[in-house]
């Protein structure tokens, strides 16, 4: 079995492609949490008490949204919220709520009730597994964002199924990202960098008021530095959802870590990646797996319905196997696709 995990992609392998301007910057700022490395670069803005205001929130949120720490709201869940009502902090009620909507807005094509599915294949892990027909049907029943029971009044959460459990794996980074920028914006931070490993959130200007530009991966080479494509955007959360994320290889097949809500196997269809372009980086994060697992056309026509449920406007890009890169219809920004046998509709 040969496995190749994608969770500790090295910092010369972001995603940017920052033109940095001439001013000098403090150092930025690296630590391993929410299962990737969270870098944070506040130019020459970025002093240390800063810095540690906004690590601590992303630790205290690292912690929440734990799946195995016991004084995690998540852990909680899991593990009591079948048999009784379990109360919640604001974070874990926000991301909640969020997920809820989406998942109606998508047909459940984002779920957070997928977590039994997600051990069950252990993608993320030194030692994933091969589900069966027979587990994944055992499971099934498990997976289904109807039987999530919130009561915003008291916040308290209720799973209406025993075995049932939540993974945040596709929401969290984009809800912390959008904490983070929340402190930048009270510190009055000009122009700042946030990468949630997969989640990068370009805020504010750069210098002279120039458009960030930020690299999206090729998902053939994701390793290499030059991405695939260049785009140039203002202030924005830029997340990629793609199969070469996580994934192991057994025999001579490859499976990745999206796992299907409908039928528990890892997607399969004409996508590659899809990236997500929002100021609401929570948004974007959801969208980026639902629209991989409904493919291009599904996303495109679900896309009116979701932009009339949410005040953020978003943005898509679509790459697909056959290196074909597609935008969504409102796509507003300039963009370079960077190789030469790929491309664009």
């Amino acid at each position: 079995m040969k496995i190749d995990l994608k969770s500790f992609a090295p910092l010369m392998l972001l995603l940017l492609l920052f033109s940095f301007s001439s001013c000098s910057k403090a150092d930025p700022r690296f630590e391993q949490a929410l299962g990737t490395i969270c870098y944070v670069d506040l130019y020459n803005q970025g002093t240390e008490a800063i810095y540690d205001e906004i690590f601590a929130r992303i630790d205290q949120l690292n912690t929440e949204f734990s799946l195995n720490k016991a004084e995690s709201d998540l852990f909680n869940i899991n593990h009591f919220a079948s048999h009784e009502k379990v109360f919640v902090g604001n974070d874990v009620f926000k991301v909640l709520e969020t997920a809820q909507k989406i998942a109606a807005l998508t047909d459940g094509a984002f779920d957070v009730s997928i977590e039994p599915l997600v051990s069950l294949w252990h993608v993320n892990s030194p030692s994933p597994h091969v589900a069966s027909q027979s587990e994944i049907d055992d499971l099934l029943p498990l997976v289904d964002y109807k039987n999530i029971e919130l009561n915003p009044e008291e916040k308290s959460v209720r799973l209406l199924k025993p075995g049932m459990q939540l993974d945040f794996g596709g929401i969290a980074k984009g809800y912390v990202a959008d904490e983070v920028a929340k402190i930048c914006k009270k510190h009055k931070i000009r122009r700042a960098v946030i990468d949630l490993g997969g989640n990068v959130y370009v805020y504010g200007k750069k210098a002279k008021n120039a458009l960030w530009n930020v690299g999206v991966k090729n998902p053939e080479f994701p390793d290499v530095s030059a991405p695939l494509l260049k785009i140039s955007i203002p202030q924005m959360a830029v997340v990629t959802s793609g199969m070469y994320e996580r994934f192991f290889e057994e025999g001579e097949k490859r499976y990745h870590h999206i796992l299907s809500p409908k039928d528990g196997y890892p997607i399969e269809n004409e996508l590659a990646s899809v990236t997500v372009i929002s100021e609401n980086s929570m948004l974007a994060d959801a969208l980026t797996t639902a629209f991989f697992v409904l493919g291009k056309q599904a996303s495109l026509a679900l896309m009116p319905r979701i932009e009339q449920n949410f005040r953020d406007d978003f943005y898509v890009i679509f790459i697909e196997k056959n290196r074909t890169v597609s935008f969504s219809p409102n796509f507003p920004f300039e963009y370079k696709i960077l190789y030469e046998n790929w491309s664009s509709l």
